[in-house]
């Protein structure tokens, strides 16, 4: 070999077409193994690298070491908004000073409400942002928050009783509850219960539990078209656009702060993230 010649690994590294589509990889692999190597490989890689599908809903969530999701065990989920899309042209908006902006505050308002009785109750909560269609408006949208309630200790009747409570007190009409997730591998499939609040009973029972569902649930109880992700966003017009709340952040109930401090760093960056979580807990009104 020629001093300066070149490995294979540093000519492809040097020489690689990034822009070749998978299935172009996918076919050349299957023909250099045999599609049942490559499939154990596949299985291998997606396992390794926990490339979840895009619809998991742990996708709506943080699932990095030290993350709510990654301290809990078993629990259920409850995916709730106070959140009801409105007529911006509507007269009563329309003759208010700042009126979108105003209805805006008061669910900014109702939603600090709603993260002090979460707390109240001891779960912990994840909060992440969906779009509503405006009804009336072409292409805007109007954004907020949803939250996603663990359960904690509790077992299934006394989650879902405390949840139904919490949402009468919001004048929601229905809540979404998985079932334990018991099983935390890179394909979970989740079974959930959509409830109707009023009568306690299940309205619809869900299989596989993944983000388009989430989006059904929500746009079936407001009306209108909820997405997690607005296709070609850039292009449209998103009301509320830049929902921030300085004070809201993601809750860890007293038992995971716990452990938390019990967990030991695995590398640099976590104990990076387990030192500023520990100072979160330490603020005074972190509780309350």
């Amino acid at each position: 070999m020629k001093k300066n010649m070149k490995t294979n690994k540093e000519y492809l590294l040097d020489n690689l077409d990034f822009d070749i589509p998978i299935s172009f990889w996918v076919m050349y692999l299957d023909n250099f193994f045999g599609k049942e190597k490559a499939e154990e490989f596949y299985e291998y890689l997606i396992n390794a690298r926990d490339i979840k599908r895009k619809n998991d809903i742990r996708n709506l969530m943080s699932s990095i070491g030290f993350s709510i999701y990654d301290l809990s065990h078993n629990e259920q989920l409850a995916f709730i908004s106070v959140f009801k899309p409105f007529d911006t042209e509507r007269k009563l908006v329309e003759n208010m000073p700042n009126g979108v902006d105003t209805i805006f505050k008061y669910y900014k308002k109702r939603n600090m409400e709603l993260v002090k009785d979460i707390k109240k109750l001891g779960y912990s909560y994840e909060y992440t942002k969906f779009n509503w269609k405006d009804r009336k408006l072409r292409d805007t949208y109007q954004r907020e928050h949803v939250f996603i309630i663990f359960s904690e200790k509790n077992n299934r009747t006394e989650f879902q009783n405390n949840i139904i409570k919490l949402s009468k007190k919001y004048n929601v009409k229905e809540v979404l509850i998985t079932d334990n997730m018991v099983d935390k591998s890179t394909k979970m499939q989740i079974k959930s219960s959509v409830i109707d609040i009023f009568t306690g009973k299940v309205k619809e029972i869900i299989e596989d539990t993944t983000i388009d569902e989430i989006e059904k649930y929500l746009s079936d109880m407001s009306g209108t078209k909820v997405l997690f992700k607005i296709p070609y966003e850039n292009n449209k017009k998103v009301l509320n656009k830049n929902v921030n709340y300085l004070t809201m952040q993601s809750y860890y109930s007293k038992e995971k702060q716990e452990k938390v401090k019990n967990k030991n760093p695995y590398s640099f960056n976590s104990a990076m993230l387990r030192n500023s979580l520990l100072n979160r807990f330490k603020s005074k009104n972190y509780n309350n």
